[in-house]
């Protein structure tokens, strides 16, 4: 009798916890806030296909590299690369290219807000591919959050949306199947090994995509703050922060833990401040206000129930 308590002791001491996926969540979603005024910055000048293009090359060689110092450069198996390139194209591509369309005609505040709609459409979409079950208090958060964001966008725009709405809302779509896909495959390899492959597989398309936009751009002068631009949307928002936030959704529950990406569009908003000088409106505190309140209501206790079999507890990944 001992020996059965102790097994299910040992498995409940074992098993992940979504409170454990806090901490490289919101050192993820650091990385990520300066996505949006670096994406301003650098794609005024690259443009967007170059510096998406060149974004999936940096973190590409940063994957190799990591796998190698790690020992872990191994093949992911056949039946993996469907969920690698979804993963991939979703947070790699769609999302940056969609971004840097969209931040050539509003502000980054008013982009990195709107893609506060991330986090809702990360819980839709895992709810609908890997069966997480919630209570309704945590959609009727999720709503009135995404409510708060649309209001604001709208409310920028004169009382309608504008063209480059419609560009953020892709990246929205794009991020939010990146990311649950990307957390599929994380709980069977690893967060890193999993950006690292899906930036890898992706590499020749990028290649020849940076190959054709450069040879027929014509640049103006690259100052050096482009170029440091360019870099933290290699290094920081597409590596260091997708490994991270990889690890926290396959280990604290992709839908809960994607809600830490609400308070990503007002990290954005102060870096727009300081670093562009952007004029910050009263609606900004006010949408700031009730998008936070929304995310401390879907971290509260758990409302979640596990859907998975305790068999699968396993797959969870140490990285």
């Amino acid at each position: 009798m001992s020996a059965v308590s102790g097994t299910r002791a040992s498995s409940r001491a074992d098993a992940p916890r979504w409170a454990d996926g806090l901490l490289p969540g919101c050192a993820g979603v650091l990385c990520f806030s300066g996505t949006a005024p670096a994406t301003r910055i650098a794609g005024t000048i690259f443009g967007p296909a170059t510096l998406t293009a060149g974004r999936v090359l940096i973190a590409a060689t940063l994957g190799v590299l990591a796998l190698l110092l790690a020992r872990r450069l191994r093949w992911p198996g056949r039946s993996r690369l469907a969920g690698l390139l979804v993963a991939g194209t979703g947070q790699a591509a769609g999302y940056p290219l969609f971004l840097a369309l969209a931040v050539e005609h509003v502000p980054a505040y008013h982009g990195a807000v709107v893609i506060g709609l991330t986090p809702a459409a990360t819980a839709g979409l895992s709810a609908l591919r890997t069966r997480e079950h919630l209570r309704p208090r945590f959609w009727l958060a999720c709503l009135v959050g995404s409510a708060s964001v649309a209001a604001f966008a709208i409310m920028q725009g004169g009382g309608s949306l504008q063209v480059a709405d419609a560009w953020l809302v892709a990246a929205v779509l794009s991020a939010a199947v990146g990311y649950v896909e990307g957390a599929r495959v994380s709980r069977e390899i690893g967060g890193v090994q999993t950006l690292c492959w899906a930036m890898i597989l992706l590499t020749p398309g990028a290649a020849v995509i940076l190959a054709v936009s450069v040879s027929s751009r014509t640049f103006p002068p690259i100052s050096g703050s482009a170029w440091v631009a360019f870099g933290y949307a290699g290094v920081a928002s597409m590596f260091l922060g997708s490994v991270l936030f990889y690890r926290a959704l396959a280990v604290g529950g992709t839908a809960r833990i994607g809600q830490l990406n609400l308070a990503q569009p007002f990290l954005a908003i102060a870096w727009s401040s300081l670093l562009l000088g952007e004029h910050l409106g009263w609606a900004v505190p006010i949408t700031a206000a009730v998008v936070l309140a929304c995310m401390v209501v879907c971290l509260s206790k758990p409302g979640q129930r596990a859907s998975q079999p305790p068999s699968t507890a396993s797959t969870w990944p140490c990285t």
